[in-house]
């Protein structure tokens, strides 16, 4: 079992819960690309049975449900399930329900779905293996099990460059010691041996790049400092003073980059599919 000693912002429900509206605005227009790539690469078929595990708003559970498949959406935060549920009764979706559960525990019988997956969810799990070993009972012999981590993480450059502003701003600026929970979970070798650990087999790994325009600087970043339960930590300790400018060099420096065209923040992510 790998179990962490004590937990991280993003390892708390009540963290997201608190931030469900800036991440849906702001972090999952970008989230949203993968998902989408991830719904083509599973050529889910209608009325499949689909587990979304950490789905925080929806974006894939609802393109799922769009598309004709049976969805049961899932995250341990309150706040994110009670924003998905809203949207569905917006859309008046059917075949589709959201529940809040523990991805490491997920209360649902074995072998329930033809697929699982998570979109940038596992990732945060304290346990990783059981996190992948829940997905894997749940889902039927010959079903599909998909996970999306972050790539190579010297090309994540929306964090790199965030960082290289925090520290133009705010010089000799150090960030914690130990790596973020989500980086035991990036790039292609660290996510197919995590599936083959819990014995999926035929594994597929896609690299898939994502670019989110940002029309309204100012706007965005207001929504980006917030968007994550670290983001929202680390922000809150530098005050809104040197935030507002490090939002600012980071906008300078992303129209620089672009000339006359809307500055865009780039992402790159893995994509695996495995067989159970």
């Amino acid at each position: 079992m790998e179990a962490m000693t004590s937990a991280s912002p993003d390892q708390i429900p009540e963290k997201w819960s608190a931030i469900a509206a800036p991440y849906e605005e702001t972090f999952q227009p970008l989230s949203t690309q993968f998902a989408a790539e991830t719904l083509r690469l599973l050529a889910l078929q209608p009325g499949e049975r689909v587990i979304d595990v950490a789905a925080g708003t929806g974006a894939f559970s609802l393109m799922a449900a769009r598309a004709g498949a049976q969805v049961l959406a899932t995250d341990f935060a309150p706040g994110m399930i009670e924003r998905l549920r809203q949207r569905i009764a917006d859309e008046n979706l059917k075949g589709i329900t959201a529940e809040v559960m523990d991805g490491q525990n997920l209360t649902v019988p074995d072998a329930a779905f033809d697929v699982s997956l998570s979109i940038l969810g596992l990732m945060f799990f304290p346990d990783l293996a059981q996190g992948f070993a829940e997905m894997r009972r749940a889902v039927r012999p010959g079903g599909r099990v998909a996970v999306v981590c972050w790539g190579d993480l010297r090309k994540l450059t929306l964090m790199m460059s965030v960082m290289q502003a925090i520290r133009q701003v705010v010089p000799g600026f150090q960030p914690p010691a130990a790596p973020p929970v989500w980086a035991r979970l990036a790039g292609a070798d660290s996510l197919r041996s995590h599936m083959q650990a819990a014995g999926l087999h035929d594994i597929e790994i896609t690299l898939s790049s994502a670019a989110l325009k940002i029309e309204s600087p100012e706007a965005y970043w207001s929504g980006f400092t917030s968007s994550a339960p670290p983001l929202a930590y680390l922000f809150h300790q530098l005050g809104p003073e040197r935030t507002a400018e490090v939002g600012r060099v980071l906008m300078d420096s992303l129209h620089a980059d672009t000339g006359d065209r809307v500055p865009a923040l780039t992402a790159e992510a893995c994509i695996g599919i495995g067989i159970v």
